[in-house]
């Protein structure tokens, strides 16, 4: 991959106050400056990959917009558009031509039921769906939901369409930065869903100033592997014919690179690896840090990613130091467990939270945390103060929505779902005590109709298996609080050993 040709910080620029779509058309200025890098073949990586530039960027949005500006109604601005495509560039080069329209593009978690995305779409006033023809099939079992009937489709022309080198009409974003800041990203707006199969979603509309974070970390480009599901192998192919410096990676890929001679050949060949969606394995951790920097990076749907200060402690790989302007607060709960908030303080520039919740001067993350035992200032999160539970992939679950599914069993007393790191959910059980003396493959049998009826509930990402359940002893019965409800987190700790045990 070419290196970038612009050096950062630009002199005279104020980054993070520049509408995105300006920062576009200033990087496309040099034709050179490179953007992303593609596969030459997604067959065959081993032909090495293709720079993409930002003026390609630039004008493969400029035909993006002016293609919106056909399909979509001139008269109603700030129109709701839904996107749902592959894995492909045209998600960002659909978002800036939004921008340049000022439409706003809905994006709904593949993840949601259909009557969720229905919710979504109901609320955004959003009657449009946007989709390429190999998501034909896909999106019409969405739309056959009854409260989507009156969304209309309209396909979406192939990557090549929009990459093509004949220079496009242009299509300019009419405000300044004072004028646009406030305006939702790409009200336009981009309206990401969250908490994906339980509950209901809900959705946060990023503004232009939140977007503008991009544009102050001065990203590198960045090289981009095959359209479909990432895999181990496609993974250590990529970074090898890429000549990748760094990587970007949910823990449950960096655990199946460690697994093989090239994964960890690939991944100590780098320089650095973030990760994020949930903590990494000790064992990977281990394995990775005395040749390469590990990077912990964390963030949630409201305020993006969080500003963090990299450290230079390899033996606390997994701890996390927050920038002076974030206002991040940890408040101690129990023992040595404390909550990430958020407090409101004008001296801070870092605040997105308080963009997404401009009316808030607080914000408790529901993040709990425990601080290195010498080096102070570096903290690790551990899990949840409520019942979201993240896995190592990067999708998660409310558990206690689910968990009422096996306490309908007769014989159960107490249940939970854990697994907060982990690659797939586990589930402890507690029985009432005349049942404990029957053999375990007997309890678990009783238990699979109950643990069907919540996998009908859940995504398959994040459906249980009888093979993760856990069977509380009658030594270590479930913890309860003051109140006699259990303790969620104590309880999962109790249980540490026999979890590691599930995930060798």
């Amino acid at each position: 991959m070419s290196s970038a040709s612009t050096i950062f910080p630009l002199p005279g620029v104020e980054h993070g106050k520049r509408v995105l779509t300006s920062v576009i058309e200033q990087r496309a200025e040099s034709k050179d400056d490179v953007w992303v890098s593609l596969p030459v073949d997604e067959t065959d990586l081993s032909l090495g990959f293709k720079d993409i530039t930002f003026w390609q960027f630039k004008n493969a949005a400029n035909q993006a917009a002016n293609w919106l500006n056909q399909n979509l109604s001139a008269s109603k601005p700030f129109e709701c558009f839904a996107y749902a495509g592959p894995k492909d560039l045209r998600y960002p080069i659909l978002a800036a031509a939004a921008a340049k329209v000022q439409k706003v593009m809905v994006l709904p978690s593949p993840l949601v039921t259909p009557a969720a995305q229905s919710k979504i779409f109901a609320a955004k006033g959003c009657t449009i769906d946007l989709r390429p023809e190999e998501m034909a099939e896909s999106v019409a079992g969405i739309l056959k939901d009854e409260n989507a009937s009156h969304m209309q489709t309209v396909t979406v022309p192939p990557l090549e369409q929009f990459l093509n080198e004949t220079e496009a009409t242009p299509v300019n974003y009419s405000k300044t930065w004072e004028e646009g800041q406030d305006d939702p990203w790409l009200r336009h707006g981009l309206v990401i869903t969250w908490n994906h199969w339980t509950g209901n979603p809900k959705s946060i509309t990023y503004s232009q100033s939140m977007m503008a974070v991009v544009d102050t970390a001065a990203a590198l480009p960045a090289v981009i592997g095959p359209a479909g599901p990432p895999n181990p192998a496609t993974i250590a192919q990529v970074i090898k014919y890429g000549r990748v410096e760094g990587a970007l990676l949910p823990p449950v890929l960096i655990d199946a690179l460690c697994l093989s001679p090239d994964g960890i050949e690939a991944l100590k060949g780098l320089k650095y690896i973030h990760y994020a969606g949930a903590p990494l394995s000790a064992k990977s951790g281990e394995l990775l840090a005395p040749h390469v920097k590990l990077v912990p990076s964390i963030g949630s749907t409201e305020c993006s990613g969080y500003f963090m200060v990299m450290h230079c402690k390899p033996d606390a790989w997994g701890y996390l130091a927050f920038q002076e302007h974030a206002g991040a607060k940890f408040e101690q709960q129990t023992n040595d467990l404390h909550e990430l908030v958020f407090v409101r303080d004008p001296s801070c520039e870092m605040q997105m939270i308080f963009k997404t919740y401009p009316n808030r001067d607080r914000f408790e993350t529901n993040d709990l945390w425990v601080e290195h035992p010498t080096e102070k200032g570096l903290w690790k999160i551990i899990g949840r103060s409520d019942d979201y539970v993240c896995f190592s992939h990067g999708d998660g679950m409310h558990a206690s929505l689910l968990e009422s599914e096996i306490t309908a069993h007769p014989r159960v007393k107490n249940v939970l779902i854990g697994g907060n790191g982990r690659s797939a959910p586990i589930l402890l059980v507690e029985f009432v005590e005349d049942s404990e003396n029957g053999s375990r493959e007997t309890q678990l049998e009783s238990l699979r109709p109950y643990v069907e009826k919540l996998n009908a509930r859940c995504h398959q990402s994040v459906q249980v298996s009888l093979d993760k359940v856990i069977i509380a002893s009658k030594q270590k019965p479930f913890l309860t609080t003051s109140k006699g409800s259990v303790a969620r987190l104590q309880t999962l700790r109790l249980y540490g050993d026999e979890i590691d045990a599930l995930f060798p």
